[in-house]
C-alpha cells in the first residue's frame, strides 16, 4: 500500500508540471477516502473531492496570505496571492518550465497560483515519506511546512505542538478557513438520492 501511496502522490507532482495555467495540481487524500472500484461512479466522486478540496485549501491559502490581492509584497519580499518568496520562485519556476521566471512575474495571479500549488505538492511529496512519524494529520503538516518551511517541519518531528505558535495559530486559521470554504461549496452542490426528494 505504501508503494501505490507513493506512485499516485508522484503522479500529482507531475501533474503539477503537465497542467495548463490557473488548473489545480495539488490534491490532499480526502478525510475518508472511500473504496475505489474501477468503472464506479466512486472513482469519480472521489476525484471531484480531491479536486475540490485541494482548490479550497488553496484558497484558504490565498485568502491568508494575500486577502487575494495579486500585488501585495511581504515583509520578506514574498510576492503576490501565495506570498511567493524568491528562491521558492526560482526553484519551482525552474521544476515547472525548465528554467527559472523572472520574480516580477510573481505578480500574476494565474502564474503565482500555479507556481504556489507546484510548490504544495511538492511539500506533500516530501513529507508522504516520513508518514510513520507525523504526530498530525496530513493538511496540518502540509500548512505548517507552507508557513515556516519544510526544514522546520522535520526539525519539530513532525510534530505541530513543536512548531511555532505563529506557524500553529497560521495551521489553525487556514484549516478553520479551509473547512469553512468545503462547507460552502457542499451547501451549494444539489443532493441525489432519497433525502432529496423531501
Amino acid at each position: 500500500m505504501k508503494r501505490k501511496f507513493s506512485i499516485r502522490n508522484a503522479l500529482v507532482l507531475g501533474m503539477a508540471f503537465l497542467l495548463p495555467m490557473g488548473v489545480t495540481a495539488f490534491r490532499p487524500r480526502p478525510a475518508a477516502v472511500l473504496p475505489l472500484e474501477r468503472g464506479s461512479s466512486a472513482v469519480a466522486e472521489t476525484a471531484l473531492d480531491a479536486e475540490q478540496n485541494a482548490a479550497r485549501l488553496v484558497d484558504a491559502i490565498i485568502q491568508i496570505e494575500s486577502n487575494g490581492d495579486a500585488l501585495k509584497v511581504g515583509r520578506h519580499g514574498e510576492r503576490g496571492l501565495m506570498q511567493i518568496k524568491a528562491g521558492t520562485w526560482r526553484d519551482m519556476t525552474v521544476r515547472l518550465f525548465g528554467a527559472p521566471l523572472p520574480f516580477e512575474q510573481a505578480f500574476d495571479p494565474a502564474l503565482n497560483r500555479r507556481v504556489g500549488i507546484a510548490y504544495l505538492a511538492f511539500l506533500q511529496e516530501s513529507i508522504l515519506p516520513r508518514h510513520a512519524d507525523w504526530k498530525s494529520d496530513e493538511r496540518s503538516l502540509l500548512l505548517a511546512a507552507y508557513n515556516a518551511g519544510p526544514g522546520r517541519l522535520r526539525q519539530a518531528g513532525f510534530d505541530l505542538a513543536r512548531m511555532p505558535l505563529q506557524t500553529q495559530d497560521y495551521v489553525d486559521r487556514a484549516g478553520a478557513l479551509h473547512d469553512a470554504y468545503l462547507g460552502d461549496l457542499a451547501a451549494s452542490l444539489p443532493r441525489s438520492g432519497p433525502s432529496a426528494a423531501l
